[in-house]
């Protein structure tokens, strides 16, 4: 799915790409540098939301943490450390990137590795490369909607990956799960409905991304609200689309639990969350008006960045932070400036 923009646009827009690939080395560079333990640089109204419900006695039911689409694994590294009594189980159809948690793996021994597509049926999912890159988007969204993939001429046998549901893979682990994060580049739906055995048995908290303007995401929250959830959508872009969120799933049952949450208060109160339905999603998919009572005050187009962190004087940072990390604020910085000049973004 390609961002709408006028001709006037695209040069500016794509000059952008080495920056955003610089943004995102950056980040998986600092995660490595810090022990596997810091929230990314992305997405941290996010990351911080669910780590404070993490530290709030009964916000999130025990039992274990999945991460579908891990990609690089950087949350889930960040999981790993922030809940060592947990298990913490990463999912990805590409074995190079599982690879990639080998570090992690020694660091936090809590953390488990899966190489595996998800889906709402079981099957085999046919690849030209390693690393998963060569799979086709079309055959790869009908097929495993299907439950079976037909051979191209150009595959690899060696490469094919294992199609699974949620359902499947938590009955195989034995054990419930607590909370799960779904990043499926548009197949989130798909997941949601392979999951819903274990949804309606262990009621975890759950989230997800979708493309807030694309009509997928409402047939998206009406599934999920058929499941006796309510959603809860957070107000910072969470990918490369400019209309990306995130969104955290409750059970209905659970949510008298959670009204006197520091977490969840703090975030409502200054608009970082909001109630999100079938109905409403669409307003969301650009990132809300900035208001004297919001907190949020994002005023990048790309990345919510800690506004505390760069609050603190450079020159502190520069003498009793670690080495490199200067150099991380000033290169975002620079990013973020250039981002502020994206039309449409706002």
């Amino acid at each position: 799915l390609v961002t709408p923009c006028t001709p006037c646009q695209r040069p500016l827009k794509y000059a952008m790409l080495p920056v955003v690939v610089a943004a995102l080395l950056s980040e998986i560079g600092s995660t490595l540098r810090n022990g596997l333990c810091n929230k990314p640089m992305s997405e941290l109204s996010f990351n911080a939301i669910v780590h404070g419900l993490f530290n709030e006695p009964g916000a999130i039911r025990s039992g274990d943490v999945l991460d579908v689409g891990a990609r690089d694994g950087s949350w889930s590294c960040m999981y790993a450390c922030q809940q060592p009594e947990r298990t913490v189980r990463a999912v990805d159809p590409s074995r190079k990137l599982v690879r990639t948690l080998g570090s992690c793996m020694k660091a936090h021994r809590n953390l488990r590795t899966y190489v595996a597509a998800v889906s709402n049926a079981s099957g085999v999912l046919h690849g030209k490369t390693e690393g998963g890159v060569g799979f086709d988007m079309s055959i790869q969204i009908g097929d495993i909607q299907q439950g079976s993939a037909a051979r191209t001429d150009n595959s690899n046998p060696a490469h094919d990956v294992a199609v699974r549901t949620i359902d499947s893979l938590v009955e195989e682990w034995n054990s419930p799960l607590g909370f799960a994060h779904l990043d499926l580049e548009g197949m989130e739906a798909l997941a949601v409905s392979g999951m819903r055995s274990t949804l309606a048995r262990d009621r975890p908290v759950f989230s997800m991304e979708l493309a807030a303007h694309h009509p997928a995401a409402e047939t998206l929250l009406r599934l999920v609200q058929s499941l006796s959830y309510t959603s809860y959508v957070v107000q910072e872009q969470c990918g490369m689309r400019f209309d990306c969120r995130n969104v955290i799933n409750f059970p209905n049952e659970h949510l008298h639990n959670l009204l006197d949450s520091p977490t969840l208060d703090l975030a409502a109160r200054y608009s970082v969350i909001a109630f999100v339905n079938a109905s409403n999603i669409k307003k969301f998919s650009r990132l809300q008006p900035k208001t004297v009572g919001n907190a949020w005050l994002c005023s990048n187009k790309w990345f919510c960045i800690n506004r505390f962190a760069n609050s603190v004087p450079a020159e502190l940072v520069a003498q009793h932070g670690p080495p490199g990390l200067l150099n991380e604020r000033q290169m975002v910085g620079s990013f973020l400036r250039a981002g502020q000049k994206l039309p449409g973004f706002d």
